[in-house]
């Protein structure tokens, strides 16, 4: 099911999906975090494996993102989201996708991640521009705690709205743009968007995401308007979503 307000639209959908039905020139701003395979969602409880049914590859993140490349805006700037593992990987990804420079901000997570050994405070969200893209402004270095594990209802692998804030007001959005998640998630990377005045597009596979992103972007369900993609469920390896 997809919902729809103004300025807001969210469809259960692949990413390919949406991507397709976008004009060229369609996307001012592209901000996500895919479901890359670096980040185990099988081990351990079952909590991701109820959420998560499989993930992709960079490779075949790469290809999605070369689709978003093409459909978008002269001035356009692309906030991709790895961990440490995927760092290399999701380099090679965004220059394979046609991104004319491709760098990386740091985002300080105020907290350990879970796990033992050599835990990690720190994740990346890589900067993909194009020739002309706008000039973004702020430093490298992004300090906002991550959602808690203990958080009561929330998305798995959910961002905090901060993040997403920070990366708008980094890339100057406003009215006029139009920023894109094409694997949306609980819709937290395209709050800071909608709050500046941007129209703002999601997409997601799960229904479940997108019923959250829905309510954390306020989007009333009693006047949603249709837009699923049948083929969503029946595609033989359906990707994880983030966000």
């Amino acid at each position: 099911m997809g919902a729809t307000t103004a300025r807001v639209r969210l469809s259960q959908m692949p990413a390919q999906r949406v991507l397709a039905a976008l004009p060229a020139g369609g996307i001012s701003v592209l901000i996500t975090d895919p479901p890359y395979t670096t980040l185990d969602r099988h081990s351990g409880s079952g909590h991701l494996r109820r959420w998560f049914r499989g993930g992709l590859s960079w490779t075949e993140i790469g290809r999605i993102l070369a689709t978003a490349r093409r459909r978008m805006r002269p001035g356009g700037v692309a906030f991709v989201m790895t961990n440490g593992d995927g760092l290399e990987e999701a380099l090679g990804a965004m220059r394979r996708a046609g991104f004319a420079r491709v760098r990386p901000i740091t985002w300080d997570r105020r907290y350990p991640g879970l796990g033992g050994g050599l835990r990690h405070q720190t994740e990346f969200v890589l900067v993909g521009y194009l020739p002309g893209s706008r000039t973004l402004s702020g430093v490298d270095l992004v300090a906002v705690p991550a959602v808690g594990p203990g958080t009561a209802g929330r998305y798995p692998t959910e961002k905090p709205e901060g993040l997403g804030r920070k990366l708008a007001a980094m890339a100057g959005v406003g009215r006029g743009d139009v920023v894109l998640d094409p694997f949306c998630g609980s819709g937290a990377l395209l709050v800071g968007a909608k709050e500046r005045g941007a129209t703002v597009i999601g997409a997601d596979i799960a229904a479940a995401a997108i019923r959250r992103a829905r309510a954390k972007l306020g989007v009333d369900a009693g006047r949603a308007r249709a837009t699923a993609d049948p083929s969503a469920n029946r595609r033989p390896r359906p990707a994880a979503r983030r966000g």
